[in-house]
């Protein structure tokens, strides 16, 4: 009996813990259909990556979040949506995001891109601003996305801009490749004809030394290749540093 008295607390005290453990899950989570049983922080981090319903995530014309912006082009006016959509999806964000506030990060994660391209930006706040415009067109088409048919078209042309550019190039951007000093003739034709490409046929794409080259050689380059670009410069400093110390001290 005395044995028995001793562990009856232990299992008492057990049940609470569990039970407090379900509960605080249970808050965290918020209702999500996840299974309780594993860590908090990896229920989140598979509810992040694998929505429990695609449904539940796909927007109207759009189509679904994505937690990059990548290629060998300037990104669409889709894959703007799209990052968009996916940082409003985040914890964070979620219950009453700013709208503007989300615009103002999707338009950062886009500039490197046309930094690559060596064409200048509008400001970052009016690239905000041309989000919202298309965000707009965009909910008032959703407002009535159960009815049959397009009147006017309207439907089909926002689907078309989509997946043209987004286009953040600043009014003079043209006129600011030409009085670039540092760039031959030969290289300011070159990014003007990958602007004028990208706003039409974007049959053109980014190599990594910002060559212009045609789709059909299948080239594909980020735009973290800027990075490595950067490193190496870094490493080829490093070294020049590193000799000259040695020379000195010799």
């Amino acid at each position: 009996m005395f044995v028995a008295d001793l562990l009856k607390p232990a299992n008492k005290s057990r049940d609470t813990s569990q039970d407090n453990f379900t509960m605080a899950v249970s808050k965290e989570l918020r209702g999500r259909k996840v299974d309780i049983s594993e860590p908090p922080p990896a229920v989140q981090r598979q509810a992040s990556r694998r929505p429990a319903t695609r449904s539940a995530t796909e927007t109207f014309l759009i189509g679904y979040p994505s937690s990059s912006i990548s290629g060998s082009q300037l990104p669409t006016n889709r894959q703007a949506f799209q990052y968009f959509l996916h940082l409003q999806s985040l914890p964070e964000n979620t219950g009453n995001p700013k709208h503007q506030d989300l615009a103002n990060e999707t338009v950062e994660a886009i500039i490197p891109f046309w930094q690559m391209a060596r064409i200048k930006t509008m400001p970052k706040y009016n690239a905000a601003q041309h989000f919202m415009t298309l965000h707009k067109k965009h909910r008032d088409l959703a407002r009535n996305k159960g009815r049959t048919g397009d009147p006017g078209g309207k439907r089909s042309a926002f689907v078309l801009e989509l997946d043209s550019l987004f286009d953040i190039g600043a009014s003079d951007a043209i006129q600011e490749i030409e009085r670039n000093r540092l760039l031959s003739r030969e290289k300011k034709d070159e990014d003007i004809r990958f602007y004028q490409d990208q706003k039409t046929e974007r049959k053109a794409h980014i190599h990594a030394q910002r060559d212009l080259v045609d789709s059909s050689s299948n080239v594909v380059i980020e735009a973290q290749a800027t990075v490595h670009s950067h490193s190496q410069n870094l490493n080829v400093i490093l070294e020049r540093q590193c000799l000259a110390s040695k020379t000195q001290s010799s």
